[in-house]
């Protein structure tokens, strides 16, 4: 059991004293402690990024592609455990950045609540050739740089109809934008967190899941037959 540290609520950590004593924290604490301007921002640099690793998409940089995966992910899933998970007092050690403070800890407990366990970054695929993976092995190894990441882009030259279509990425990181603008302007607009959760809940449902709910209204307000007459 690790004890727990008198200056941060959060497991694990090592600060010796508390983050918000910190002034760098306090300014980014005043930043992005607003739901408002949390989603601005992340907004802005998922937008940016988006353009960036698409165009290394496009322009067959496989490596360079690869090894920022991780980064629209991690942006998207810290932001709404921020949003909707993290307790106040946690805040501080969210932004400062100090350990742990990894993505995984902060998609279980956001694909429980949000994506309703239906997230497929932990979940097991069938690998290119052989084997199977998980994406978050292949988004850390990316970031990381390591040779499994270097091995994946050799196979990928090689097989380079595995690849995502530019259009298509685009359009995967392009939802992440339209759900932060989402947010950004419900916060903007005074709904509360619980508000636009529920609305976010929303967004993240399957396609089957509203052709279910819309087969379920057409059921419910279909005539009832006609009895033959006597």
């Amino acid at each position: 059991m690790k004890k727990p540290n008198p200056h941060c609520p959060v497991l694990g950590c090592r600060t010796g004293k508390p983050h918000d004593t910190d002034t760098l924290v306090q300014g980014m604490l005043a930043e992005f402690g607003s739901p408002e301007k949390l989603t601005l921002w992340t907004r802005t640099a998922m937008a940016e990024l988006s353009q960036s690793i698409c165009r290394d998409l496009q322009e067959k940089k496989i490596f360079a592609w690869l090894s920022r995966l991780r980064q629209p992910e991690e942006i998207y899933v810290r932001t709404l455990y921020t949003l909707f998970i993290a307790t106040k007092e946690e805040l501080p050690h969210i932004v400062s950045g100090d350990t742990p403070n990894g993505m995984m800890g902060y998609y279980k407990p956001v694909n429980k609540l949000v994506f309703e366990g239906r997230g497929l970054l932990d979940a097991t695929h069938p690998g290119l050739t052989v084997g199977s993976f998980k994406p978050v092995h292949a988004l850390h190894a990316g970031a990381h740089g390591s040779f499994s990441a270097i091995m994946t882009c050799i196979g990928l030259a090689h097989h380079p109809e595995a690849l995502p279509s530019p259009d298509k990425y685009i359009e995967h990181v392009g939802k992440y934008c339209t759900y932060l603008n989402y947010m950004h302007e419900m916060f903007k607009g005074g709904k509360s967190k619980q508000d636009v959760l529920a609305g976010v809940i929303s967004l993240h449902k399957p396609a089957s899941y509203w052709a279910e709910q819309q087969a379920k209204i057409k059921e419910a307000t279909a005539s009832p037959p006609i009895p033959p007459k006597p």
